[in-house]
């Protein structure tokens, strides 16, 4: 791109879909004092192999990447920090004091029926209106049991989540096997602050506190951008979010779509369905067809909605609603929701699976027909 020989060409196409990923343009904070700190610096994007060993490390962060590194960092560095501002949930990789993986709890129908009610109405069952205080109770005991299967419980309580689940449920990811125990054992320095500047030797704090360090990782997240794009196709607000009708297409620019920017906890599910849904929007052939101030309003309610339960989502991490998102793809295409043989597989086993919606060309296109 920088080069200024390279030819220009242009070429017309019908249809373009942009799949470029959501963590790709790197989002690092812009520190004064950069140019006094003689360590290195790198996003998480760029950590590579041997590049901890026997160095004190700093991670900056607090998601599933920021653990996973200073949980490495733990085992092959000379120090491993962690700073974060806030501490997440993460996810055990086994639920019922370590009996029962999580998928089949937190991944089913009646899992997510626990959470706040979806935004779109043509997706909500009858078990999706479990009485609030139900949930409350349901939660409670959830809540409970993350903090013992992570291990989190026999940490100080700075160093657990402050508020209750599902409250940011869509920041969390598995929590990396060993975490709890390195900070226990004092392997893991954890510190909860924000942070201020670099310095000559590491990085200042802002309760003033500093941190020395040889390696400095920012696992701070990515951009949502697309410089690609002509200025005038506008697909965020004033805030940064991205303002796509299903998450998928920008109202006013039919022939223009984004794949993976409707991202659930199964992403690779997610993605899929997108395309196909995004087949059938192409061909004009979805069962609705809402005008541009329609999707307008659409996108306006359910990101009010993404504020109200999903703080923080950037307009299109829709987080643990898998199967809701699912149907709703599906409730657009003419296809039916309904897929297990009966109740208790419908709502029971883990929807959000691949072999749920096998054969879904083949249903597609006799919905089409």
């Amino acid at each position: 791109m920088g080069d200024k020989s390279a030819r220009v060409q242009r070429e017309a196409f019908d249809y373009v879909v942009v799949a470029s990923g959501a963590h790709h343009h790197a989002r690092v904070p812009e520190l004064p004092g950069r140019e006094s700190f003689r360590g290195t610096v790198l996003h998480s994007n760029e950590v590579r192999a041997g590049m901890f060993a026997g160095r004190r490390v700093v991670v900056v962060g607090g998601g599933k990447s920021a653990l996973d590194l200073v949980t490495r960092a733990a085992r092959e560095a000379a120090s491993a920090t962690i700073v974060q501002r806030k501490v997440n949930w993460m996810i055990p990789e086994r639920l019922l004091l370590g009996m029962v993986g999580y998928k089949w709890i937190l991944f089913t129908r009646l899992g997510e029926a626990l959470l706040p009610r979806y935004h779109d109405s043509a997706c909500i069952r009858p078990v999706d209106r479990i009485d609030k205080r139900v949930k409350r109770a349901l939660w409670w005991l959830v809540t409970r049991d993350m903090l013992i299967s992570t291990g989190l419980y026999r940490l100080p309580r700075e160093l657990r989540p402050t508020h209750a689940l599902p409250f940011h449920l869509t920041h969390a990811g598995v929590m990396p096997r060993g975490y709890a125990r390195a900070v226990r054992r004092g392997s893991i320095t954890p510190r909860i602050s924000a942070v201020e500047a670099y310095t000559a030797a590491g990085l200042l704090l802002a309760t003033g506190e500093e941190l020395p360090a040889d390696v400095l990782v920012f696992a701070t997240g990515h951009h949502k951008v697309f410089p690609f794009l002509h200025p005038s196709v506008r697909v965020h607000d004033s805030a940064g979010r991205l303002r796509l009708y299903r998450g998928i297409v920008p109202p006013g620019a039919d022939r223009l779509a984004f794949v993976g920017f409707r991202q659930v906890f199964n992403n690779i599910m997610g993605v899929e369905l997108t395309a196909h849904w995004l087949t059938r929007h192409f061909r004009a052939t979805l069962s609705t067809a809402p005008s541009e101030q329609e999707m307008c309003e659409a996108i306006d309610a359910r990101m009010a909605w993404q504020e109200r339960v999903l703080p923080g989502s950037g307009g299109y991490d829709f987080g643990p609603y898998d199967i809701h998102c699912a149907d709703e793809l599906l409730h657009d295409m003419g296809l039916p929701s309904h897929r297990a043989r009966n109740l208790l597989a419908e709502y029971l086993l883990p929807g959000g699976v691949a072999h749920r919606y096998a054969g879904l060309s083949r249903q597609r296109s006799r919905a089409t027909e």
